[in-house]
């Protein structure tokens, strides 16, 4: 189970990287994203909110808030693909994030849960049938059995295979 996540974590991510990125502006890469300030408002995450510990946090919120809360086992960094300057990426028990610098503050731009051990405030969890799955996201199924549910600043996808969720992530909305 832990090598089909990893697979499926990996093909999001190159996905991700491989995704046309917004045009340049002068004197900067050509790949970097560009976010909307006014995405970075505290809460612009709609419903699609992650909580641990008791906190509840999302995509654009500050890392330093998330980790007052939310200790970090351990963190890894590594060159982006979407951002300028590196992923920043927290482990937890059950979950990751990926953080970057934006607007001069460090802030989660994706949530990945990576086991059975933690579900969604909404009850979605890995292993959980498709069927009960649905029932919770009441949309349909996209390309690949993905689920994908946006509020505000933030994306929700559910990998489903085999009629089980395999796969769930928190990135930023496109």
């Amino acid at each position: 189970m832990k090598k089909g996540l990893a697979i499926i974590f990996c093909v999001l991510l190159l996905a991700a990287c491989a995704a046309p990125q917004s045009a340049g502006q002068k004197g900067v890469e050509e790949t970097a994203v560009f976010v909307n300030p006014n995405a970075v408002k505290a809460g612009a995450y709609g419903a699609l909110y992650f909580e641990a510990n008791g906190y509840r946090f999302g995509i654009y919120d500050k890392m330093e808030d998330v980790l007052a809360h939310v200790p970090s086992n351990t963190t890894f960094t590594g060159e982006s693909c979407a951002f300028e300057g590196d992923d920043i990426y927290y482990f937890f028990n059950g979950f990751e994030i990926m953080a970057n610098v934006i607007d001069g503050a460090e802030r989660v731009t994706a949530i990945t849960i990576v086991n059975d051990t933690v579900k969604t405030p909404s009850g979605l969890f890995i292993g959980m049938t498709e069927d009960d799955a649905r029932a919770i996201l009441n949309v349909a199924p996209g390309a690949s059995g993905i689920y994908t549910v946006v509020d505000g600043t933030a994306q929700l996808n559910v990998t489903v295979q085999d009629g089980t969720v395999r796969a769930i992530s928190y990135i930023a909305a496109a």
